[in-house]
């Protein structure tokens, strides 16, 4: 991963020692480097050894598992600054999002305490306190904010509208010559990129703020967002219009007979695409340029690894 012309100006903590958690996500490589450009001392958590090679000369590794906090002990000493952008996006071996998104970054939290750290900055959701009420991964989330809000350490929560890897689905979607959308497909979102939310969490940090809203620069409806996936396979426009209503009642039902891996997923797919989720707008990547490099196979896939502490 490299920088290009529009982040050279990114702000400067020289020599700051920070922590990355969910380092190996799509969000967490991009404020790895953001934060090395930033001038400061790295060190990711990751699960497994050969993970650590994936990562700048340079970086330290440390080699622990959040859900058995026992493996954590040492990996807050000498930090500044943590950044976790810590969860898991879909589920594997029975680790749900409370294990992870939860008691996983709590772990972090209290040993941070411990260590004196003087910042904590998290990744949650957009809308991340009402949609706790519907959606098992929110709640998680949100869970873990009300701990980190109670906690003595500085803290700040940074809520990304939408990833532009979340946007993937309607790119394959328009691959295969159709795109799903739920209702009239008018309510909008501003999903930015993981690097361009990389920065905000550097500006957020470095800031008195506690609670940050961002959103990338440019405000589309999921109808513009099918069309430019069209677009980027050079094809003619192919999209339907599911109900709200009856997908709303079928993920209900799911969430009943089926385990959290399964509906957990459909939940925050849908409560997004039947909600507005604009966010102030920063940055400069705009998602039509990101479909146009992946629509031709540039660069390396961006979704987060289906592993607990992906970002």
């Amino acid at each position: 991963m490299t920088t290009d012309p529009h982040h050279e100006a990114r702000p400067s903590m020289p020599g700051k020692r920070v922590l990355v958690a969910g380092a190996t996500g799509y969000l967490g490589r991009h404020l790895v480097q953001a934060l090395i450009d930033a001038g400061c001392r790295v060190r990711v958590l990751v699960r497994r050894p050969e993970q650590a090679a994936g990562f700048p000369a340079g970086v330290d590794a440390f080699v622990g598992q959040v859900t058995d906090p026992a493996t954590l002990a040492g990996v807050t000493d000498g930090v500044e600054l943590v950044f976790s952008a810590l969860g898991i996006t879909r589920q594997r071996d029975g680790v749900g999002y409370l294990d992870v998104d939860y008691r996983g970054n709590l772990a972090l939290l209290r040993l941070a305490e411990s260590a004196g750290v003087a910042r904590f900055m998290y990744v949650s959701v957009l809308h991340g306190r009402e949609l706790r009420r519907t959606v098992r991964l929110a709640a998680a989330k949100e869970k873990f904010v009300d701990a980190l809000t109670a906690s003595p350490v500085s803290s700040v929560v940074v809520r990304p509208t939408g990833y532009f890897s979340d946007m993937d689905e309607f790119l394959a979607m328009a691959g295969r010559g159709v795109v799903s959308l739920i209702g009239d497909g008018q309510l909008r979102i501003n999903p930015i990129s993981g690097r361009d939310v990389a920065d905000a969490c550097l500006e957020a940090a470095r800031s008195d703020a506690t609670d940050v809203p961002v959103g990338g620069p440019d405000v589309l409806s999921y109808q513009d967002i099918a069309r430019a996936a069209f677009a980027a396979h050079r094809t003619e426009p192919r999209i339907r219009h599911l109900p709200r209503v009856l997908v709303v009642a079928a993920v209900w039902v799911l969430s009943r007979c089926t385990p959290e891996r399964v509906h957990g997923p459909l939940q925050f797919l849908t409560a997004v695409m039947t909600n507005d989720m604009t966010a102030p707008p920063t940055g400069s990547d705009h998602l039509a340029d990101y479909f146009a490099r992946q629509s031709v196979g540039v660069g390396a896939p961006t979704t987060a690894p289906d592993a607990p502490g992906a970002g």
